[in-house]
């Protein structure tokens, strides 16, 4: 086909071969025959600008036999009867209130700055991303279901995160409860002290993985369990080759545990807060152990550092409280550094008073070459200085996680991590001491 002709290609009805000859519509022409024509149906269908007449147009037909539509008249609602207007006319339409005196006057909104206990707990209590928190060997996953325990109701709260003042009072008696405790079990052997201070490592150990797993972590709270509770049994056994040989362990066994999928959350977040539970509680504590282990004047070291580390507690919080106006750090707005200075000078003054009174042995008193007020007062500057920051440390922790207290087995004091956070870096400063000035 030429560019310039008239013809177009197109599709064409093959009759015997051959093209129809009809093969062009004629415009205006039926496409269903010659037998449908709209002449004369100028009376069925009107002009656009007429008025319609109701009727369907026919194609090809009569007006005669077209369907007519009469309009219907408009519906007409029934009344009301009298007796049922009468329920409602009390009602108004407007919006209002309730009643103070109906059925909903217990029902009251929350008030901005005054929660009610039972709001928060059901607000906590539903939100699904701690569901699941505190089982052992298992990830907390968000979402995991609301109905999951947390470590701390499965232990019966050893484990909780209480908020509020501090009971002076009761933390007065249960300070004291504790120490006599602590005191007498060394009285009765290295042994016993031992138990003792395997039981409150676990115990603190238990509080710092669940707060963890509060705050989105998923570490190995097993292997991290085990390896807190045998490091104080190894060293005293073995002495300090035993916690180089446990941390070694941890890795291992930590590692498998996330490349095998039992963990999840990611290992560099598990395995790294898993190690750091295991250093700050079993590490630090096992130091006790070690003291312990030290024949004959075990239980004298580590009493010298229980008693100056409470030293710096009792006097940094009295004094604090008494004088504290400058905020000491971002880690902790309560504690003050009046409060650290007062504390450090109390913790100085008990080893002077420890020296004096020539005990314990054998930091104080003249039991072995070395020691006496010198020693004391020595190990006095040095505790006076890590107590703080072992108190700081974990506090840092606490805030990081979001938490105000690690635990609340003891009324008034929180939890044993958060009683025993600066005698953690006090034992292994007072063996060392020992170690340099005593025993070499």
């Amino acid at each position: 086909m030429s560019d310039d002709s008239k013809d177009f290609e197109r599709f064409g009805v093959v009759d015997g071969g051959k093209l129809a000859d009809d093969d062009f519509a004629t415009p205006g022409r039926s496409v269903f025959g010659d037998d449908v024509s709209f002449e004369g149906d100028d009376d069925v269908v009107p002009h656009w600008k007429e008025k319609p007449t109701g009727t369907v147009p026919q194609v090809g037909g009569s007006p005669s036999g077209s369907v007519i539509f009469e309009p219907a008249d408009e519906p007409v609602l029934q009344e009301a009867d009298p007796s049922e207007l009468a329920a409602w006319s009390k009602a108004s339409s407007s919006p209002g209130w309730a009643d103070p005196q109906s059925d909903h006057e217990s029902v009251q909104p929350a008030v901005v700055g005054d929660v009610s206990t039972p709001t928060a707990d059901a607000f906590f209590s539903d939100h699904d991303d701690t569901a699941g928190v505190g089982q052992f060997g298992t990830a907390a996953a968000p979402g995991a279901g609301a109905d999951e325990q947390s470590l701390a109701a499965q232990l019966g709260g050893i484990a909780s995160v209480p908020t509020g003042e501090r009971d002076m009072p009761m933390a007065i008696v249960v300070g004291l409860a504790l120490a006599a405790t602590i005191l007498a079990a060394m009285w009765v052997g290295p042994a016993v002290a031992l138990v003792v201070v395997t039981v409150a490592l676990g115990l603190g150990a238990v509080e710092f993985f669940n707060a963890v797993r509060v705050a989105g972590y998923q570490p190995a709270v097993l292997l991290g369990l085990t390896a807190i509770v045998m490091l104080p049994l190894a060293v005293y056994w073995r002495g300090e080759a035993a916690i180089a040989l446990v941390l070694v362990l941890a890795l291992v066994f930590g590692s498998l545990w996330y490349l095998m999928g039992v963990g999840t959350g990611g290992a560099l977040r598990g395995l790294g807060v898993t190690m750091l539970g295991i250093v700050h509680l079993g590490v630090l504590g096992s130091f006790a152990a070690l003291m312990l282990a030290v024949e004959t004047y075990g239980t004298g070291l580590l009493t010298a550092a229980i008693l100056l580390t409470v030293a710096y507690d009792v006097g940094g919080l009295a004094i604090g409280r008494v004088m504290g106006r400058n905020p000491l750090s971002h880690a902790s707005p309560n504690k003050t550094r009046e409060g650290l200075v007062g504390g450090m000078i109390v913790t100085v003054i008990a080893a002077v008073v420890m020296g004096l009174l020539a005990m314990p042995a054998p930091i104080a008193g003249s039991a072995i070459e070395g020691s006496g007020l010198g020693t004391a007062l020595l190990l006095g500057i040095v505790v006076a200085v890590v107590a703080p920051i072992g108190d700081l440390a974990e506090s840092q922790l606490k805030r990081d996680i979001g938490i105000k207290d690690m635990g609340s087995i003891l009324p008034g004091h929180g939890g044993l991590f958060d009683r025993f956070d600066g005698l953690l870096f006090a034992l292994p400063t007072t063996y060392y001491v020992a170690n340099v000035l005593l025993f070499t």
